[in-house]
């Protein structure tokens, strides 16, 4: 990842809100190429930060610089998909992209493009009170994509959307990244961002918690890796004794190679499972405490 070009740069960045600071020191860099997950308890600080990435608020310290410079500066660069995304409901998918591409100055031939390329042609000339959340969905992505950002920001995409509809919406973030963007994804759904993204930054209390790789916060927070369906007796009599907890065995992340040997060559079991602390765990691991601690001081 660090041969890829930096897209955005937050360095310890702070805004009060009255008397309540809300963001507090924050600083990140992304990158291109990359999907990050941008994580927290409602009122974390979160929207706040896109706020500032977006150039619609200026923080009170630090600095934000977006392609390398000022954010704002080029708007056509960024999509952005809010949670809540308003339409004209007497108007057609085709009419609202055809508007939003007048307005961005895009040649319609790109309104054609993606409604074909997002599923949404054959819905095209209906009134937005005829579509389902899903296809309102969608027309809210070709709208963000229409002038081919560099950096594309979502908050909550998946709201609302049934399972095949938020897989559909990860793959085209995943194809996204693929071709170079800068992918944000603001969302509380930790189990469907999970396995796409590359960073992850936790914000509690105004204060970036914890950032890095699933795999990277997974080992610094220290969280056991669950094996089950072996046979515990024979376990008994082996180094992995240890790490038993009635018919599991809770082991740490870097011991998880060395109980695996175990369990295949000492007691010839293969037919085990293992399952490692999802983000939810990990993300109740940092930003649990640390929001108890806030609520405690307020």
């Amino acid at each position: 990842m660090s041969g890829m070009q930096e897209t955005i740069c937050v360095e310890s960045v702070g805004f009060w809100r009255g008397r309540r600071k809300v963001l507090d020191g924050v600083s990140c860099r992304l990158r291109a190429g990359t999907l990050t997950a941008l994580i927290g308890h409602n009122g974390a600080g979160k929207s706040t930060l896109i706020k500032t990435i977006l150039g619609l608020i200026q923080p009170a310290e630090g600095k934000v610089s977006v392609l390398g410079r000022a954010p704002g500066s080029d708007p056509l660069s960024i999509g952005y998909l809010p949670e809540n995304i308003s339409f004209y409901e007497q108007m057609t998918m085709q009419a609202h992209l055809e508007y939003f591409a007048d307005l961005k100055g895009v040649a319609r031939s790109r309104v054609d493009e993606l409604l074909e390329a997002l599923g949404l042609s054959h819905v095209r000339r209906n009134r937005m009170n005829q579509c389902s959340k899903g296809q309102r969905q969608r027309l809210g992505l070709a709208q963000a994509l229409l002038a081919q950002p560099k950096i594309m920001i979502l908050d909550e995409p998946t709201v609302g959307l049934d399972p095949q509809a938020s897989s559909w919406m990860y793959a085209q973030l995943a194809q996204l990244r693929s071709q170079g963007c800068t992918v944000i994804v603001c969302t509380h759904e930790l189990s469907l961002i999970e396995p796409f993204a590359d960073l992850v930054l936790m914000l509690s209390g105004g204060k970036l918690r914890a950032s890095g790789s699933v795999a990277e916060l997974r080992r610094e927070a220290n969280l056991p890796a669950v094996i089950r369906g072996f046979d515990a007796a024979a376990v008994a009599a082996t180094s992995a004794a240890k790490y038993l907890d009635g018919d599991l065995l809770r082991v740490p992340d870097h011991d998880v190679a060395e109980v695996v040997r175990v369990l295949t060559e000492e007691t010839k079991d293969f037919d085990f499972d293992i399952r490692r602390a999802g983000l939810s765990e990990i993300f109740r691991a940092y930003c649990v405490p640390a929001a108890q601690t806030a609520e405690a001081s307020a």
